[in-house]
Order: structure tokens, then sequence, then C-alpha cells
């Protein structure tokens, strides 16, 4: 236990050192606690070691984070979702996916890690666009907006296809019956939350009148907030009965609860879980993250890693300025959009844990969407500071 608890407090201590340093220099703050576990890991000065015990409390922050993404997000935002948003990110996440797939299966790795390599790099991080747009003051702008927008159902459809790959790799084949069966419980799964949300949404008023009922039945202390963490494991639970990841569950519970837990209950429950996640599980999930990264197996692959890197930003730009010119954007601001879809943060690392935990990818592959990962929010983050001041007048009079 004192080994446990002195990790702990090693990865917390650098991560907000680094997290600290990384926003004063405006990058995003995961950045720099990915690079505290690189630091402390076994890559350089091999203080913390990744263990069953850290592994169990990272597992425990997956879902925390993945929860708070969850309930961040309206589901009446991504059914209301323009085409502009949803021509940009069908875009920006086909190509890169089938790209990414292929370079792999260039190098000779097998279906399934292809896949999930084309997964990672297909990937836009929601949560650090919202952080950039913020401090450029075009979160609400029509730029902002669409790309805001275009990254949820991004997310959606990267969780989704986690999923299918999952389910393909329990089967230990791709028959065309199997993949079907794979497809249909995704899809009973998805249906069912969104019938079951819509529900909620269309039924205000027997909401308002059930959730008073609730309120005088639930007495104690934060009862709310373990409601809440109660329906997220449930659903959860009921995720990986569809054949989906237990994580994949919380998020979509994190979007039920969104509309059926409305007024200050929900308001609390969310800034109790929020502070808990970012100020606790998220800084030792990225520093765990960063402690199982090896620079020795990215070394062994340098010539893959370099590869999969120039087609991960080329795909992006180029997929994302297309579907901005496509719906009506200006040159200067879809090369914008492009820049932003190219973040990939926090739910990129997010599912190449899963795929590493749950034995999809070996870890050299893991190192490298790691490092692709880390590398692409930094130049995203950069290059939208840069082009932004070109195009911010212009957005805030197209918005």
């Amino acid at each position: 236990m004192v080994e446990f608890f002195l990790a702990v407090f090693l990865m917390l201590l650098v991560s907000l050192i680094f997290g600290e340093i990384l926003h004063r220099v405006k990058q995003p703050p995961l950045v720099g606690q990915l690079l505290a576990g690189v630091l402390i890991g076994p890559s350089i000065l091999n203080i913390v070691q990744p263990t069953d015990d850290l592994n169990t409390i990272t597992n425990i922050a997956l879902f925390f984070v993945m929860l708070i993404t969850g309930l961040s997000i309206r589901t009446k935002d991504i059914i209301e979702a323009g085409k502009r948003a949803l021509v940009i990110s069908l875009l920006a996440f086909t190509v890169p996916f089938v790209c990414g797939a292929e370079v792999a299966t260039l190098f000779g790795l097998p279906l399934v890690e292809s896949l999930v390599v084309g997964l990672t790099i297909a990937i836009t991080a929601v949560p650090v666009n919202a952080i950039i747009l913020m401090e450029l003051g075009l979160l609400k702008t029509r730029l902002g907006s669409t790309v805001i927008t275009a990254g949820v159902i991004n997310d959606i459809l990267s969780l989704i296809v986690l999923g299918m790959i999952t389910s393909i790799q329990a089967n230990g084949s791709i028959s065309s019956s199997e993949l079907t069966i794979s497809i249909a419980k995704v899809l009973l799964f998805v249906g069912g939350v969104l019938i079951i949300d819509a529900l909620f949404r269309h039924n205000p008023e027997w909401l308002r009148s059930s959730g008073s009922q609730v309120k005088k039945i639930l007495q104690t202390r934060d009862s709310t907030l373990a409601v809440v963490l109660t329906v997220s494991i449930g659903v959860s639970l009921l995720a990986e009965q569809a054949g989906l990841h237990f994580i994949i569950g919380t998020f979509f519970a994190g979007l039920i609860l969104n509309d059926a837990i409305a007024g200050e209950s929900l308001i609390e429950a969310t800034k109790v879980s929020s502070a808990i996640t970012f100020g606790f599980f998220a800084p030792l999930l990225f520093a765990f993250i960063g402690i199982e990264f090896n620079a020795g197996a990215v070394a062994g692959v340098l010539l893959f890693a370099s590869i999969l890197l120039v087609v991960a930003v080329l795909t992006k730009l180029v997929s994302g300025i297309s579907g901005a010119l496509l719906t009506g954007f200006s040159l200067l601001e879809s090369r914008t959009i492009g820049i932003l879809m190219n973040s990939r943060g926090m739910v990129e690392l997010v599912i190449a844990t899963i795929a590493y935990q749950s034995g999809l990818i070996p870890l050299p592959i893991f190192s490298v969407v790691v490092a692709v990962g880390i590398i692409t929010t930094i130049i995203s983050g950069s290059a939208a500071r840069i082009s932004v001041p070109t195009i911010h007048n212009q957005s805030m009079t197209g918005g």
C-alpha cells in the first residue's frame, strides 16, 4: 500500500507541475500530464512502473472521464447537428480511418490492429477543441459550433466503431453473419439509449413530476450523485452484455442522465464528478498512459510511427478543409477547421488505452498511437493560435 500511494503521490505531483507549465504556454494540461508520466516512467527516470493496482485505478479513471464526457453533451445538440457538421465529421473520420488502417496493413499488422490504428487517428478531441476555441473567443461563432458538433459526431462514431472492433476480436473471425450480429447489437443498444432519452426529452412534465417524487424519497446527502453513478454502472454493464466495451456504456449513460435529471441536482452532481475527475482521476489516467508509453518500443518501429504521424496530420487536414469548403466556409475558416480537427487529445488516448488493455493492440503500437496523439494535439493547438487571428473578424461576422 505504501508503494501504491507513493506512486499515486508522484503521479499527481509531477502531473500538477507539468500541467500548470503547459497551461501557461497555452497548451492543453493533459499534454503536461502525459509528459509527466513519460518522465517518471520506464522511458526516462524509471521511478514508477505499471502495476495491477495502478491499472485498476486507471480503469476507474476511464469510467469517470467518459461519464463527464457524456454528461457534457446533450443528445438534442447531436440530433440538431447541421449538415455542415455532419459532412465535415464524416469526411474527417472516414478518410483518416481508411488511410491509417491501410498504412498499418502495409506494415504487416493484423486486421484488428490495423483497424484500431485507423480508428485512433480518425478521432477528434472535443474537450481540447472547446478549450482552444474558448481561449480564442470563437466558441459561440458559426465556426466554433460547427467544430464542436463535428467533434461530437466524430467521437460517437469512434465509440461505436471501437465496440464493433472489440466484438470482432472476441468472435475470433470476421464472417459476414457475425459482423452483422455485432452491428445489430451496437444499433440495438444505441437505439435503445436514444429512445429512452427521447422519452425523457419529450415528456418534461412527467419528468419533473417523477423528479419531485424521487427527491422526496432520496433524503441522504449527495444522493443524486449516487443515482448518477449507479445508473452509469448499470448502463455500462448492459453495454458489456451487448458486446460493447464497459466504458462505451458509461458515455451513453451520461447522455441519458443529462436529459433524465434536470435542474440544480444534476448541476451539483456534475460539478462534484467533474472535480473528482479533473482534480484526481484524469491526471492519474494521463500520467499512467505516459508511464505505459515505451520510447524504446517506438524506436523499434520508428519508420511506421513517422509515416503514421504524417498520414494522421495530412488526412485530417485535407478532409477537414474539404468538408468545410463543401459546406460554405471560406478558405481561411476551412483551414482553421482542418487544423482543429487534427486535435486528438483525451478521447484518442482513452480509446488507445482501452484497446491496449483489452489486448487489441500490443505495446509498440500503443506507444506509437499515444505519441501521435500527443504530437498532433500540440500541433493543432499551436497552429490554431497562428491561423485564428487572420479569420477572427470574418468568423465573428459569419456567426
